[in-house]
């Protein structure tokens, strides 16, 4: 039986790898199995999958403890930890641009691929630079690792629907794959620590458990009001929902009111904004995003501005050039009460 143990993080398609390379060996009349291994954790995250191939059908369904093979999607996972439990002739496959030579101190002995898979994938468009998505480019170098032939990758990428650029990514790993055994003694794993053994005297052994939930009957519960999706998202500090359920009310001055708190320029925004509050919207789950830079929009060219106030203090504060940031510090130094003159080289303002 041939195991192995993919690291990766999640969002990259590190479970997919898994279900690719099992798909590649399945087409060769192999038993095969993938799966992932998370719970909660979030996009970025890290995470591990498993692949397991033989010849004979697969009854363990376990983690992998022993892998044969680690594969290891994203550059900042790779430390000797990754090679916990690698057998001695085990591949370590690294998404990395450098040589193998890199890795020599950090693992000292061991058979080590390298790949430029993140390059790769972002030249040919899968995901973003910030985010590639690197799973079908390391399958063509795993395959190339492993013994596979080129056309056992593309029939496992048509078996699974992928095409295009996926399958060109693959090809290119495939050829750049570099392979090394690198100078050195594999390092002995470092056993375990020893767990407590109970002694004879003590009172906790046979006898009932602790009840540790103490007077939780007679106390009543507290409630928190959480942050919300959309204003966690929003990097300008906006109160998203109370604007959205002001607008639900038809209160166009009191959603004006609040979007004026953080952000001075509500019809900019609703026009040039990202929207980090709408990609963080759970309503996407049931049917789709509340449209809240439209919404923006909207209530800055319909609702009633309030009346420009006078400065309360004394001091006065010069703020020079009048782009986006020059605006904003202008505009929060004003509502604070301070007199503030605004310097700009050019004919307008705006930057």
């Amino acid at each position: 039986m041939v195991e192995i143990t993919i690291h990766g993080r999640g969002g990259q398609g590190g479970v997919t790898l898994a279900k690719l390379i099992a798909s590649a060996y399945f087409l060769r009349d192999k038993y095969v199995q993938a799966f992932g291994v998370y719970a909660a954790e979030r996009s970025g995250a890290p995470v591990q999958a498993y692949v397991r191939i033989d010849d004979v059908e697969i009854t363990n369904h376990n983690q992998v403890r022993a892998p044969d093979h680690v594969i290891v999607l994203d550059r900042t996972l790779i430390s000797p930890r990754v090679q916990a439990g690698l057998k001695p002739e085990g591949w370590l496959i690294l998404n990395s641009a450098d040589p193998p030579e890199t890795f020599a101190e950090a693992f000292p002995g061991r058979k080590v691929a390298t790949v430029d898979a993140t390059g790769i994938a972002v030249a040919n468009g899968l995901g973003t630079r910030t985010v590639p998505i690197v799973n079908t480019t390391m399958l063509g170098a795993a395959a190339k690792v492993l013994g596979l032939d080129r056309k056992d990758v593309d029939a496992a990428l048509h078996h699974t629907g992928f095409r295009g650029p996926n399958v060109a990514s693959a090809e290119q790993a495939y050829a750049a794959v570099a392979m090394k055994t690198l100078p050195g003694r594999i390092a002995a794993p470092v056993p375990p620590a020893a767990g407590r053994v109970s002694s004879l005297f003590d009172r906790d052994v046979g006898a009932m458990p602790a009840i540790r939930t103490g007077n939780w009957a007679t106390r009543k519960p507290e409630r928190h009001e959480l942050t919300p999706p959309c204003n966690h998202g929003c990097p300008a500090a906006n109160d998203v929902r109370g604007f959205v359920q002001a607008v639900g009310r038809k209160d166009y001055d009191q959603a004006l009111e609040i979007i004026l708190r953080t952000s001075p320029l509500p019809g900019v925004c609703g026009r040039v904004c990202p929207a980090p509050c709408m990609e963080a919207c759970n309503r996407r789950e049931h049917d789709e995003a509340v449209n809240v830079r439209e919404l923006e929009r909207y209530v800055a060219d319909h609702a009633r501005w309030p009346m420009p106030t006078r400065p309360t203090r004394d001091e006065r504060i010069a703020v020079v050039g009048s782009g986006p940031a020059g605006l904003s510090a202008a505009y929060h130094l004003a509502r604070l009460g301070y007199p503030v003159t605004l310097y700009e080289s050019q004919a307008e303002l705006g930057g």
